[in-house]
């Protein structure tokens, strides 16, 4: 009978293991075959960038990325805060309603910052490289599925797994 135990002991800790091994292996594949988006692509959809507006556009963006790095991480910390004061016994309401409240200001904060972030690259672009912009999503398209598919578990960024890609000359700024 101890045998069978151990048997079984092993055979669900195989099973647990290789199931994670998996889900780490799926990782951020910003592919055709991961989410339908590939981030090479999506430069090369904005037509005849000239050397000035590549300069301006990654000068935005390296000061967006700074400010979202920012905003992510304060969220960071009040998400860290608030289960730490759901995990104790008597929960004070008040102070978790608190930190709710201040993480969902910072959300906030994000999107505005994102969407004045978008416009300002915008207004480096010429009408027809407007078109091209404006008829693709910042995050690509993500079949439909949801906002955090795959990739983020509905997590937040955390901050890893976001790079270059194929293309890395490309300066079209990428929202996070």
């Amino acid at each position: 009978m101890k045998t069978m135990k151990k048997v079984a002991v092993l055979t669900m800790a195989v099973l647990l293991i290789g199931g994670a091994n998996a889900i780490a292996q799926n990782g951020r594949n910003y592919s055709k075959q991961g989410n339908g988006y590939n981030r090479s692509e999506v430069c090369q959809q904005i037509p005849d960038l000239t050397e000035d507006q590549q300069t301006k556009i990654k000068a935005l963006r390296v000061d967006h990325m700074k400010e979202m790095n920012t905003l992510r991480n304060q969220t960071n910390e009040l998400r860290a805060k608030k289960q730490t004061l759901m995990s104790t016994d008597n929960a004070d309401m008040k102070e978790i309603n608190s930190v709710i409240d201040q993480m969902t200001t910072l959300q906030n904060k994000r999107m505005k910052t994102s969407a004045k972030h978008r416009q300002e690259i915008r207004n480096e672009l010429n009408d027809e490289q407007k078109v091209y912009f404006d008829s693709r999503r910042m995050h690509g398209n993500r079949g439909g599925k949801g906002m955090r598919q795959g990739h983020r578990s509905g997590r937040g960024n955390q901050g890893a797994g976001y790079g270059r890609g194929v293309n890395a000359n490309c300066q079209y700024p990428v929202n996070n």
